[in-house]
């Protein structure tokens, strides 16, 4: 009686109910499915620390874009266990075509921005031709950058405002980066007289200019060249400072107004 009832029991479990895709399904082969599942859950978890330990452990990749490859490690790891188990319950890859095909298709013309961008923050991730922090210039807009997404950068610019600029536009066009070696940087400055004797007191009078701004960095020290003479005299002042992306535009003007009356002040007249 007992082997009876196993043997129905045995018989209900493996009697298809469900067909789809040319596949019987019965009770037993989803419950192997969803057995199936559970280790791929268990093993691309597993996957995932270790390719974020890994990651982590490269000096040249950021912690952000550890995390994001050892994401992707965890979804490819799916995508793998999935067709796996789908083979286990007797689906093949030739089920999967038209779906496929789909797929494609979608990526080729409603996804093909988001992948392309997905891509290039990659890279940048990867590359570290910028970090969050530096001040940068990309497409006529200059920020410091806060952060950098899959989709696209964040940027904050002097004025304040937050622009988010699509990754591709790093990879395709050409991005200065003010800080890459290092917080300074070197502003300069044109300056216009009229024909003067001695040069030399034009120089003196814009580096004492200079130096006495909190703001300009004694090392590298401020510098100043000729750059013309004639009926006028064209000087540039070259100074450095550490706050390139807040401080430059301040510094700027100081050195203006400073410039503007010390030379009026020896009687040195200034042109346009």
């Amino acid at each position: 009686m007992a082997m009876e009832w196993l043997r129905q029991i045995w018989h209900w479990l493996h009697q298809p109910f469900l067909t789809v895709a040319g596949v019987a399904l019965s009770v037993a082969k989803i419950a192997q499915a969803l057995l199936a599942l559970v280790i791929v859950g268990l093993v691309t978890n597993a996957l995932s620390r270790l390719a974020l330990r890994y990651f982590q452990a490269r000096e040249e990749i950021s912690d952000y874009a550890a995390q994001l490859l050892a994401r992707w490690v965890k979804v490819i790891a799916w995508v793998v266990g999935i067709f796996v188990v789908a083979d286990l319950i007797g689906f093949r890859l030739s089920s999967f075509n038209i779906f496929a095909g789909a797929i494609g298709v979608g990526i080729g013309f409603g996804l093909q921005t988001v992948v392309n961008n997905f891509v290039c923050g990659l890279l940048l991730m990867v590359e570290r031709t910028m970090r969050v922090g530096d001040v940068i210039s990309v497409g006529g807009e200059m920020g410091r950058v806060l952060h950098i997404g899959a989709r696209a950068t964040l940027l904050e610019t002097p004025r304040g405002a937050i622009i988010a600029i699509p990754n591709t536009q790093f990879i395709g066009s050409a991005v200065t980066n003010w800080t890459a070696a290092g917080k300074k940087t070197r502003v300069h400055l044109p300056i216009v007289t009229t024909a003067v004797d001695n040069p030399k007191r034009v120089e003196d009078a814009l580096l004492q200019v200079a130096r006495q701004h909190p703001q300009v960095l004694a090392d590298p020290p401020p510098k100043v060249w000729l750059t013309k003479i004639g009926d006028t005299f064209a000087f540039e002042l070259l100074v450095w400072t550490d706050d390139p992306m807040d401080g430059a535009r301040q510094l700027q003007s100081d050195l203006h107004y400073a410039i503007h009356r010390t030379l009026t002040e020896q009687g040195i007249a200034l042109k346009g």
